[in-house]
């Protein structure tokens, strides 16, 4: 009976540790999975970008989307919907980014993107109601 009573508490330590580093491990997240050389793709889209930084996605008023990550070349790269439904091809918005792209703004014609740039600063670009954005500023 004492073995039976020493065994209950240290299962639960294992289990405990074992849920543990199944969490800070990255397996409870909900990145995508990368391919053998650390690159993801946008599904149905291509385009290869660093699986660490992620896909941001902003939605327009008339439902048009629009997706921005970090390209291979640390680049912020993006592609948009058409409202007929067709995507454009991938366009460069430059910049060198150390980390995944955020965007402010969804669901309005005039968001502001930005990522933290290799010099440890955040970056930032608007778009302007014409549709086309400003460049990297500080």
């Amino acid at each position: 009976m004492t073995l039976a009573i020493l065994r209950r508490p240290a299962l639960a330590a294992t289990a405990l540790a074992l849920a543990g580093a199944a969490l800070t491990s990255g397996t409870a997240s909900a990145a995508p999975a990368p391919t053998a050389s650390g690159y993801c793709h946008v599904s149905g889209l291509g385009g290869d970008y660093i699986c660490e930084y992620g896909e941001s996605w902003q939605t327009y008023p008339n439902g048009q989307r629009q997706v921005f990550i970090v390209g291979t070349d640390f680049a912020v790269w993006t592609r948009y919907s058409h409202a007929d439904g067709n995507w454009s091809g991938w366009q460069s918005m430059g910049g060198r980014a150390a980390s995944g792209v955020r965007v402010e703004g969804n669901n309005t014609w005039n968001p502001t993107i930005s990522h933290v740039g290799t010099d440890g600063d955040r970056w930032y670009r608007h778009r302007l109601i014409s549709g086309s954005w400003t460049n990297w500023q500080k």
